[in-house]
């Protein structure tokens, strides 16, 4: 994925990152964050894989776009939906479940 992140475009950043980049650094910075004895290593590498994956179909919304969060709520969720659909249904259930925006990654 080469799609790079609009707020570092937006505001002038030489050598923006791209979202696949960024994903990237958050499971690895997950990773080491095992070492912290509050933290569940395991949930912050699963939640650092997929919270913006479903950018890969609405794009990179930033609060400078006007979206309102409602809006961009739905648009993820419905793209979600749709790569579970193509990958047939997948962990929606358990795993989807397990890293909900609602949910934190502290034992």
């Amino acid at each position: 994925m080469t799609t790079k992140r609009k707020g570092w475009i937006n505001h002038g950043i030489k050598g923006p990152e791209s979202i696949a980049h960024h994903m990237y650094r958050m499971a690895l910075m997950a990773l080491i964050a095992g070492d912290v004895p509050s933290i569940n290593r395991e949930r912050c590498i699963k939640i650092a894989i997929v919270h913006d994956i479903a950018e890969a179909i609405v794009g990179d919304i930033t609060p400078a776009d006007g979206v309102p969060k409602v809006e961009k709520s739905r648009l993820e969720q419905a793209a979600l939906n749709e790569m579970c659909n193509v990958l047939g249904g997948g962990m929606r259930g358990t795993f989807g479940n397990s890293v909900s925006k609602n949910s934190y990654p502290f034992k």
